[in-house]
């Protein structure tokens, strides 16, 4: 049985904050990629793995010898002009993998995104939709898209935006589920923010 394809976007240097790429960063024992892959697993979900810079040492840290779901990964060039390379890379890889089948993204920088807000998208999902994570009341990350809406969105990415300005236009479109309860969206841009994660780094 198929199973939507999980874009986790894992493609950029992490300049802001100055370390390197972000998905290098370790958590736990394990990198914030091999988390993010683990997530998108453990939800039910195909793993796709877009990488940009440091793509060969990102994609060895998400391969442990009881991974369960071996991840597809997915290197871009051009990641420099931002996010939205990675996006429309990521999107049409996964449409090509799963045709029909929704389009979830996370992005590898929101460690306290678990499988259990992957799984509760999934399952609230509903055909034609596009069903998004909010942390009371606060539309946030994940996101999953409908096919058409997938490739609509990725069509219109640009710069260093995914889907922003797509979800903007579309509000008729979009179902929230509140997530508040199994995690959190925060993300990691800048060195103020480790401070949330005890042990990252």
């Amino acid at each position: 049985m198929s199973s939507p394809c999980i874009v986790v976007l894992a493609a950029g240097l992490g300049r802001r904050l100055g370390l390197g790429p972000k998905a290098l960063l370790t958590l736990e024992g394990e990198t914030l990629a091999a988390r993010a892959v683990r997530a998108a697993s453990a939800a039910g979900g195909r793993p796709l793995l877009v990488l940009g810079p440091r793509a060969d040492e990102i994609a060895a840290s998400v391969r442990p010898p009881d991974r369960e779901v071996e991840p597809v990964v997915l290197r871009v060039t051009g990641w420099e002009e931002g996010m939205s390379r990675a996006w429309r890379a990521g999107v049409g890889r996964a449409l090509q993998l799963e045709p029909g089948l929704p389009v979830a993204i996370v992005l590898v920088d929101q460690p306290g995104v678990g499988p259990d807000v992957i799984s509760r998208l999934l399952s609230a999902h509903r055909p034609g939709r596009i069903t998004r994570a909010a942390y009371q009341g606060r539309p946030g990350h994940p996101v999953v898209l409908d096919p058409d809406h997938a490739a609509a969105a990725a069509r219109q990415a640009h710069g260093d935006t995914g889907a922003r300005e797509y979800l903007q236009a579309h509000p008729e479109s979009i179902d929230t589920v509140e997530c508040a309860d199994l995690g959190s969206d925060d993300d990691i841009d800048v060195a103020a923010d480790l401070a949330r994660w005890p042990g990252l780094g």
